[in-house]
């Protein structure tokens, strides 16, 4: 069985040990870092399984790595346990309100500090057996448990399965699984990884959990973590070039059609569809193209004089 990786965030060393040692007796792995900065690094490269965490700390104090994993997709999820000085109400409802699963004063028992931990590990255990109990299946919305901690939930669970989402239009996507690997994605006519990348942008949509009927032997087409971070990474490109260079609507230049010799496959493929679209989000939905290296191309061909923008 595998360790459970704590990481225990603190700029005093003698508390980082004390704990490292404490949790380390009883069958866990122990991270450490002596401030934010260092503990989110941490937390997106090793994905500690729940992290315990000081406030007043130099550089990014407790309260701004709280906030930092806890807006991202891919760290959200991880338990999160104040340690602080402060006793005060305010600071423990402000804890609580960023999304701390407790919240303990020092001076602290280590007994209790264990206890605690535990007792937030076994709640989202029993929280998962009960998710993926054979006596139901699993369906629920995007609002409630999103794809990103549903990706990670089935990988860490070994699940085999095809998850069916759907939105409130009626558009449907698959993903399927198969021993907690991703071996396949659907969303129209999508290749696996962009349908995936576009269902990873779905906030409100049901889900449900079917079986796989045909288990035969296929490779996965990526890690659970390297699908999700390139996603996200690919996305937050996105969205910054987005908002530097915006586009929304653009028309083809007929007399640009008489020249396509000097053009790459992907600069006329964009062409193919402002033949049809202007609508900058339709013409972005080309199967093998990542909406980023879509929209790139785009901006490329108004600067080649091929597409105008329309107001």
């Amino acid at each position: 069985m595998l360790k459970l990786r704590i990481l225990m965030v603190d700029d005093s060393v003698s508390i980082r040990e004390l704990v490292k040692d404490a949790f380390e007796k009883r069958g866990f792995r122990v991270l450490t870092a002596e401030d934010g900065q260092k503990a989110l690094e941490i937390t997106l490269k090793e994905h500690p399984d729940i992290i315990i965490s000081d406030i007043a700390m130099p550089g990014m104090d407790g309260w701004d790595f709280c906030n930092q994993v806890r807006k991202n997709p891919y760290a959200s999820f991880i338990p999160f346990v104040f340690l602080s000085k402060k006793s005060e109400a305010p600071d423990r409802i402000r804890g609580l309100q960023m999304g701390a699963d407790d919240y303990l004063t020092k001076p602290f028992e280590m007994e209790e500090l264990i206890t605690r931990v535990e007792m937030i590990i076994n709640r989202i255990v029993k929280a998962q057996e009960a998710a993926f109990s054979r006596d139901k299946g699993l369906s629920g919305s995007t609002k409630e448990m999103s794809l990103p901690d549903l990706l990670q939930l089935f990988h860490t669970n070994r699940k085999t399965g095809i998850l069916k989402i759907r939105k409130s239009a009626g558009i449907e996507g698959h993903i399927a699984f198969k021993d907690g690997n991703v071996i396949g994605a659907t969303l129209g006519s999508f290749r696996p990884l962009k349908s995936i990348h576009r269902l990873l942008r779905w906030e409100d949509a049901k889900f449900e959990l079917e079986p796989l009927l045909d288990t035969a032997s296929t490779q996965p087409i990526g890690s659970i973590e390297g699908i999700l971070l390139d996603g996200f990474r690919l996305q937050d490109e996105l969205d910054r070039l987005k908002k530097e260079r915006p586009c929304k609507k653009v028309k083809l230049v007929s007399e640009a059609l008489r020249n396509l010799s000097s053009l790459s496959e992907n600069q006329k493929k964009i062409l193919v569809r402002a033949r049809r679209f202007n609508n900058i989000e339709d013409i972005l939905d080309i199967d093998d193209m990542s909406d980023m290296e879509a929209y790139e191309t785009v901006l490329n061909l108004i600067e080649m004089g091929y597409l105008v923008e329309e107001m």
